[in-house]
């Protein structure tokens, strides 16, 4: 019995430092994203916002991420959004796993906003996100719907597209 508790312990232990090491990949693709992707001219100046949909842990990440760090000379924010009506004001927009349901809300309430939409559920650089995280081969990687951004009037770098898996 001590044995499969210890195993059950040791389980919870991996699964968890995954996920926050996956967590931190992720935000660090996400700053990186910032690097590669021009926004329209009356976006580039004043904070930049980094919005998270939906309880996500990865919002604590990219908090502390944005105490460090900087997107070209701007402070970083991170603000949470528990519905879609409340989004608004940012450059980048992560939609957490537990919000993925809601993607036609999400493109809806941004239509015609330059808002890079971030997503980390199979299927959703189909559905309007611009940049969807996959792991593929046992690494973490992304798809990349570049219509999708361009259509929302961001300049995507050849250099990011190289990276990207292209839907």
């Amino acid at each position: 019995m001590k044995k499969i508790i210890l195993i059950v312990f040791g389980l919870i232990f991996m699964i968890t430092t995954v996920k926050a090491q996956k967590e931190k990949f992720q935000s660090l693709f996400i700053y990186n994203f910032c690097k590669y992707v021009k926004w329209p001219q009356n976006q580039q100046s004043g904070d930049f916002v980094i919005g998270v949909l939906g309880s996500a842990s990865i919002t604590k990440t990219l908090k502390t991420m944005s105490i460090s760090k900087k997107v070209r000379g701007s402070t970083i924010v991170v603000k949470e959004f528990n519905s879609t009506d409340d989004i608004k004001g940012c450059h980048i927009l992560f939609v957490a796993e537990s919000e993925s349901g809601k993607m036609s809300q999400v493109v809806s309430k941004t239509t015609g906003q330059s808002i890079l939409i971030v997503t980390d559920k199979p299927g959703l650089a189909k559905e309007g996100a611009a940049i969807n995280f996959i792991m593929k081969d046992g690494k973490i990687k992304f798809e990349l719907n570049q219509q999708d951004a361009e259509s929302r009037g961001l300049k995507i770098s050849s250099s990011l597209v190289s990276l990207a898996i292209l839907v």
